[in-house]
């Protein structure tokens, strides 16, 4: 009894120390550590029943979808009759329309909006000018400009080459892009600065996969389906392009109403690919094709868009038709459906810009400039 009142009083003498940091206040220790409120998680706002999934789905679509079987036994018997040099060859020219493609991908940086994918601090650049100018190259490429921040030119994106512009309107729009800057450089903002600085990676030689990519997007257009509950809607709104693309290529537009083969055939797609061969379009004219055609999964609607079959709210409004009305029927999802909406509309508007002015810059023009090599790494705005 004693041993155990003198290990009682032995253990109060002791002070609280080991239990808070050295330099701790005793009130801090007293209230213990400070634990970090809980992020809150995003809110989903949706007016859909789940239970009811199963029942909107139709016993019979419209559409009538189906697998073309004819046409898949028609080329297995074809490839069949080949010899194993023939096979090597088409899977040769396979390969090289895949690694063409994928060169196209990664090396346009608005494909995949790698920007926004990296980090903060990765590559992040404090906004330090107080002037933004635009200057001529005079000395050695007369008739091109860049774009100068307290008097030092500024860099491509991903390259260390000068981010120079064969028209002095489009340097203008990358000199606003860097005035309108704040805190760090946010590239997300810079559109037309990105749409410069990836025509300056665009080689002769890669004109063609670029055209190839696009033809990707004929085959299955966005603008052939039309969504069931909205599809006479949808046909007024794209009727003027249809009419104004029968016209000109001498094609007929498929209609699909929900999900089906539009049956684009070869002849088609070898005729729409010299339609835009012939169109002789300069690196910032492909580049700002492909870019909408990615963002509205469409060949048609961009080629009407600058064509001026349609004008920028139109285009948009025809894009954005589908999801809308999906959005209306079961809610917008925070954080994802406004955000991906404010992204297609910059991209799309720079690209309706880069296409009118610089759609009168000569092809030959646009290639007295070296070429830019990529950086391993994301390099400095400036």
């Amino acid at each position: 009894m004693a041993i155990a009142t003198a290990r009682t009083l032995a253990s109060s003498s002791i002070p609280a120390e080991s239990s808070s940091p050295a330099g701790a206040s005793p009130a801090a220790a007293a209230t213990g550590p400070t634990v970090a409120p809980k992020k809150p998680r995003r809110r989903i706002t949706s007016k859909l029943d789940a239970s009811d999934l199963l029942k909107s789905v139709p016993s019979e679509p419209g559409a009538h979808a189906e697998l073309s079987t004819a046409e898949l036994e028609r080329k297995v018997e074809e490839m069949s009759r080949m010899s194993s040099k023939q096979l090597e060859e088409v899977m040769h020219r396979f390969e090289e329309q895949e690694n063409a493609s994928s060169r196209v991908l990664s090396e346009d940086s608005l494909y995949q909006m790698d920007v926004s994918l990296k980090p903060r601090s990765s590559g992040a650049v404090r906004v330090f000018w107080e002037d933004v100018d635009v200057v001529e190259l005079k000395d050695h490429y007369p008739g091109w400009f860049a774009v100068a921040v307290d008097g030092r030119k500024v860099k491509a994106m991903k390259s260390s080459q000068v981010l120079a512009v064969p028209s002095e309107a489009m340097a203008c729009c990358c000199a606003q892009e860097y005035a309108e800057q704040t805190g760090y450089i946010n590239q997300l903002l810079m559109p037309m600065s990105d749409i410069c600085s990836g025509a300056l990676h665009i080689a002769p030689q890669m004109l063609a996969p670029r055209i190839d990519y696009l033809l990707s997007f004929f085959q299955s257009d966005n603008l052939y389906f039309r969504a069931a509950p909205i599809a006479a809607k949808q046909d007024v709104m794209i009727a003027p392009i249809i009419s104004w693309f029968e016209r000109v290529y001498e094609m007929d537009v498929p209609r699909v109403v929900g999900i089906g083969d539009p049956h684009i055939t070869p002849h088609a797609s070898a005729k729409m690919r010299d339609a835009l061969i012939a169109m002789n379009m300069n690196p910032y004219q492909v580049l700002a094709m492909c870019v909408t055609a990615q963002f509205t999964s469409s060949l048609l609607l961009p080629l009407a868009l600058f064509s001026g079959v349609v004008d920028l709210p139109t285009a948009l409004a025809i894009n954005r038709a589908e999801e809308h009305h999906n959005i209306s029927e079961a809610g917008l999802v925070e954080g994802y459906h406004d955000i991906r909406e404010a992204d297609v509309v910059t991209k799309i508007c720079a690209c309706t810009m880069t296409w009118r002015l610089m759609k009168d810059v000569p092809l030959a023009k646009c290639f007295e400039m070296p070429r830019a090599a990529a950086a391993m790494e994301e390099a400095e705005a400036v």
